[in-house]
């Protein structure tokens, strides 16, 4: 895995921050010399996507809505929609 590059503020550098924009600007990288020495090359940053929102919203056509209810049978499975309604039943006859 490549290192993480070391970031030096050179917000105090103006000529510094003038050849970073340019940079930035043309999305040419530069190279960087001392005489006839090479020192650095100064890359421009790729910009960092947007992402977008994943899937759609949910429409009244949407057949999802479909299974909205779907488990509501009205039998045994409704224990604890009428769990005091089944205690009393069950006091009652159990008795």
């Amino acid at each position: 895995m490549a290192k993480e590059p070391k970031g030096i503020d050179i917000s105090n550098v103006p000529e510094l921050v003038r050849i970073a924009q340019e940079v930035r600007d043309t999305n040419q990288p530069c190279l960087l010399k001392r005489d006839n020495e090479e020192l650095a090359i100064l890359m421009p940053v790729r910009p960092t996507r947007k992402r977008s929102p994943k899937g759609r919203p949910t429409t009244a056509e949407d057949p999802l809505w479909k299974l909205v209810g779907i488990g509501d049978s009205g039998g045994p499975g409704d224990v604890s929609e009428n769990k005091h309604k089944y205690l009393a039943d069950a006091y009652l006859h159990g008795a």
